[in-house]
């Protein structure tokens, strides 16, 4: 079996630092993990940004620390996406603080590992409710402003689909269900707005780190590039999505998982919870 490999080092920098100047990027779970890398992505390729999260008190130190680094204007805005009178909230923050939205990140979501026959309906729910409900009550607040604006550019942060999701079923069928959404409203709002995906697989993150069990990396052996993803490696590609040089690009889903997508491995749990040996 082939064995892990290093991964080589980041590069100093990807994009022109003047990429999205002038823009303003929306966030969501922007405060740690995935979501505060790709904010520094977008900051260090020339957008002001609003984070927005639960956690406010996360959400004011990544603040603070992006605009010390980056000299952009960074603004926070606690929201729970579940709540479709919170999204309507923020929207209305964001009129207040910004012009417009030129481009919103959908990161946020959530989910747990255990094998579907044990679901029960509020896990199910909240998954659900997080991840496919939330994000749909982002894209329609947000996507109506720009339809009614000058336009934008929404990218989905969803999960590898396509293969089934053994050990987080609910998540698979929230995040393919964001998926054809994305695709469908690629139609309905082009040219206007332009809607994809990233899909990042098994990426270092504490999110990842408090989900899986850590002999899953192991699983990684069996792809092609058999190592685990980094934060910026998924941030990179929501940057170009969000860019001018994706201007062509729309109902698209980048997967940034080594070829997981295609080859080797794809569950959040081993075959034992399954009652398989």
């Amino acid at each position: 079996m082939t064995k892990l490999v290093a991964a080589p080092p980041l590069p100093s920098r990807v994009f022109a630092s003047d990429l999205l100047a002038g823009k303003t990027a929306l966030v969501t779970g922007g405060g740690s993990g995935l979501g505060l890398v790709i904010a520094e992505q977008l900051a260090a390729a020339g957008a002001d940004l609003l984070l927005a999260a639960r956690n406010v008190e996360r959400l004011e130190s990544a603040a603070g620390e992006l605009r010390t680094r980056y000299g952009r204007r960074v603004e926070t805005a606690a929201v729970d996406i579940r709540r479709r009178e919170a999204v309507e909230a923020l929207g209305e923050r964001a009129d207040s603080l910004f012009p417009s939205i030129d481009v919103l990140v959908n990161n946020a979501g959530g989910q747990f590992a255990q094998p579907a026959r044990d679901f029960k309906p509020k896990g199910w729910n909240a998954v659900i409710e997080t991840n496919l409900t939330g994000t749909w009550n982002m894209i329609q607040v947000f996507g109506n402003r720009m339809l009614d604006g000058g336009g934008g550019a929404i990218v989905n942060v969803i999960a590898v689909v396509g293969r089934g999701f053994p050990g987080i079923a609910h998540t698979g069928a929230a995040r393919a269900g964001v998926l054809e959404l994305t695709r469908t409203l690629a139609y309905e709002w082009g040219p206007k707005v332009r809607l994809n995906c990233v899909a990042p697989g098994a990426i270092q993150t504490e999110a990842f780190k408090t989900t899986y069990d850590p002999g899953i990396e192991a699983m990684c052996e069996g792809i092609p590039i058999p190592r685990l993803g980094r934060a910026e490696e998924a941030a990179y590609a929501v940057v170009f999505l969000a860019s001018p040089a994706a201007a062509w690009v729309t109902g698209e889903v980048i997967s940034v998982a080594g070829g997981a997508h295609i080859y080797g491995r794809n569950q959040a749990l081993f075959d034992a919870a399954f009652g398989k040996e």
